[in-house]
């Protein structure tokens, strides 16, 4: 500030001006409390990521096209003395020393709505795209879709067309900057440990449809927003990183599109989407040979993160909810394609206990030859059944399995004539995978054949979506109970033996009786 200066002042930046001959910079923007000719100013960028606060100080003010030694609550153009060497632009923020973070969080919003939504309606261009942020972006696509959400009498289709043109050049910009971007932050479900699905359920007609599911990232400036909005207890920000290679980003975004069945992210706000195919294009695996095709099925682990992110519905609509996410489940569940954990015996198959060969595997001769050598590692399931491990992909087989194991490609119904299936298992640190046993498989195949494409009432009874193998309570019954019921199945016969037993010899003792007494 100026000598003996105290006046607390703010204002966002509206547009930019260079001057001939001079390092100093003209701005304009509305200024917020006082700001006096030669009062010392802190500049900065609240969007950007790596923003280092800047001090300079006011050459001159204009007011009205006027030369003026000080400005309250007024438009008005400053010059910055060598502002030119700084990185100041529409959304940057001057202010005071003492300035609250609120008051320039406001005045920045302020500015980048004014700047790129108000005066420019988000006709933007290249030079200035590549000077924003990506929060710049963010917060003018936000703004533009809430100007444009309503039109009295509506908009004709050349006017949409419009919008989605400029929404479309601010969106690929966007994409860009998040790949190449040191850090993003993701919101992750704690139930599931995996990036959170946001989807909406909505009635149309007779039917529902589920909005396409999408994950929500936060930008380092608005990360503070993603902690109060999301409580601690069911969410937790994670910080990605791109690293050395400049790829981190991208298989993060490659996995929760291509492995977990996200279709999109949200960029720090609820309407600013940027579709999967826009950041990653899908793998092409045309011409490739079906053994070469990398095993994954994103459609079935978007419907078992959304059931399981549900977690015990309570009300009818979390329960009409769950229904519907159950049976998209069920649906893909029998297309899909698994990766059962396998290992090669070793050449003298020593001790190796193999466990039983479905049918379904076997040649015309009795045998698999392809699984003779192989090992399959097995836990007793619910009802004393076998059970086999199932992984959609080799990411979330590698959770368990170390690289010695690899993967034998089977559908499920190849199993489940033998043995209980559970998918995706975590070692039950999280609830993001499914028990499946024959029961369970055989009513989703009565259920599919009753009606496709409509939930059918109760198909929840068989359902169990757990973080440990066959131990959540379900209309099916949970380990402890079956083998509770087993031991008193035992228990029973054991008891109808014993009075068998004591029948039988006191017949045995009644007729030598009768026999002694003939003689």
């Amino acid at each position: 500030m100026s000598e003996n200066q105290t006046s607390k002042f703010v204002c966002g930046v509206l547009d930019t001006f260079e001057l001939a001959n001079t390092d100093d910079l003209a701005v304009v923007g509305r200024v917020k409390g006082t700001l006096n000719k030669g009062d010392k100013i802190c500049i900065t960028n609240y969007g950007d990521d790596d923003d280092e606060l800047v001090v300079s100080s006011i050459v001159a003010i204009e007011v009205d096209k006027k030369p003026a030694d000080s400005v309250t609550d007024s438009f008005a153009a400053l010059r910055i003395r060598e502002g030119a060497s700084e990185n100041i632009k529409p959304g940057s923020v001057l202010h005071s020393e003492d300035t609250e973070e609120d008051d320039i969080r406001l005045a920045y919003v302020s500015s980048i709505g004014d700047s790129y939504v108000g005066r420019r309606d988000l006709e933007i261009y290249e030079t200035e795209l590549n000077r924003m942020s990506i929060t710049d972006c963010s917060e003018a696509w936000r703004i533009f879709n809430r100007v444009h959400e309503k039109k009295e009498g509506g908009y004709t289709d050349e006017e949409i067309k419009e919008l989605r043109r400029k929404i479309g050049v601010i969106s690929r910009s966007m994409a860009k900057k998040i790949l190449s971007a040191d850090e993003i932050y993701c919101v992750y479900n704690k139930k599931t440990g995996e990036p959170h699905m946001f989807s909406r359920t909505i009635k149309r007609g007779d039917d529902f449809i589920c909005s396409p599911p999408e994950v929500q990232l936060f930008t380092k400036p608005y990360k503070g927003i993603g902690d109060k909005y999301f409580t601690p207890d069911q969410f937790e920000i994670t910080k990605i990183e791109n690293g050395e290679n400049n790829e981190g980003i991208k298989q993060f975004l490659f996995d929760i599109f291509y492995l977990n069945g996200a279709l999109g992210i949200r960029v720090n706000f609820e309407n600013v989407v940027i579709g999967a195919d826009s950041l990653i294009k899908k793998p092409d695996y045309t011409g490739k040979k079906e053994h070469e095709i990398p095993v994954t099925n994103p459609q079935l682990v978007r419907w078992m993160l959304l059931r399981s992110q549900l977690g015990t519905p309570e009300t009818d609509a979390e329960k009409m909810v769950a229904r519907i996410y159950y049976r998209f489940f069920a649906i893909e569940m029998t297309k899909a394609r698994f990766l059962v954990p396998m290992k090669q015996v070793d050449d003298t198959g020593a001790d190796v206990k193999m466990p039983e060969i479905p049918e379904e595997l076997k040649d015309e001769n009795g045998e698999a030859p392809e699984m003779k050598r192989l090992r399959f590692p097995i836990l007793v399931g619910k009802n004393r059944r076998n059970m086999v491990f199932l992984f959609t992909d080799f990411k979330r087989l590698r959770i368990v399995y170390d690289e010695e194991w690899g993967g034998f490609i089977q559908p499920i119904d190849k199993f489940i004539n033998n043995f209980d299936c559970y998918i995706n298992s975590s070692n039950n640190k999280y609830q993001a995978g499914c028990f499946v046993n024959k029961e369970t498989y055989d009513e989703i195949i009565r259920m599919l054949n009753v009606e496709v494409g409509r939930p059918v009432e109760g198909q929840e009874k068989a359902e169990t979506v757990s973080n440990a193998e066959g131990e959540e309570k379900t209309e099916t019954e949970t380990k402890a109970e079956a083998e509770a019921k087993h031991e008193a199945e035992t228990k029973e016969e054991a008891e109808v033996k014993v009075e068998n037993e004591a029948e039988t010899k006191a017949e045995k003792k009644k007729k030598s009786k009768e026999k002694k007494e003939e003689k």
